[in-house]
């Protein structure tokens, strides 16, 4: 019988909002053109683009029980979000980028609310509170070798942004595996946002 991995010693964990199984369409019609035009890059597998709430890093197993016990009571304060894909961005920029990723959008501002929330028990139980600004977005590439400006390659991607609108109904508690092929991230617990609206 597998091991419980909330019983493991320590784990990488984070919270997140999955995205794939509301947008799929969408993340794939971005990542099929620029897996086929674009070199240097190691691109995130379709199903496993996220949209980070919080990242605990390595927690030793008592600690992450902590962390589904206020992520529970947490996602239950929240009703569904109505989410959109507004544009694909790089960090530092798209002419130069080190990261490729999808802007996400809550225009009722109950997402960056969701995101206060949690940080609010982080703090309170003494993890670690991430001091930069919250700029919701998915992660979907990360640059290997110098691609140069990526303005060009967008008019390949076959989907109008902001994208329709989509329900995200619950939030995830991952676990983060380094691998020699890349980062994969295993579900741990989901999170029902289960506030009647």
């Amino acid at each position: 019988m597998a091991e419980d991995p909330l019983k493991q010693t320590a784990a990488r964990v984070f919270l997140a909002i999955p995205l794939y199984e509301i947008f799929h369409q969408e993340i794939e019609n971005v990542l099929r053109p620029f897996c086929r035009e674009i070199s240097g890059v190691r691109w995130v597998e379709p199903r496993q683009v996220h949209l980070t709430l919080h990242f605990f890093g390595p927690v030793p197993a008592k600690e992450i029980e902590l962390i589904h016990l206020f992520s529970k009571k947490v996602a239950s304060l929240f009703s569904p979000l109505e989410l959109n894909i507004d544009r694909i961005g790089g960090f530092p920029s798209l002419e130069r980028p080190d990261v490729i990723w999808l802007g996400i959008v809550e225009y009722a501002g109950r997402l960056l609310s969701l995101q206060r929330a949690i940080q609010g028990e982080v703090r309170t139980l003494g993890f670690k509170i991430e001091t930069r600004p919250f700029h919701p977005h998915a992660t979907i590439g990360r640059v290997k070798r110098r691609t140069g400006d990526l303005g060009p390659l967008l008019a390949k991607v076959r989907f109008e942004l902001p994208s329709p609108a989509k329900t995200a109904d619950h939030i995830v508690l991952y676990q983060s595996h380094c691998r020699p092929e890349g980062v994969c991230y295993e579900v741990l617990k989901t999170y029902p946002l289960s506030k009647k609206a």
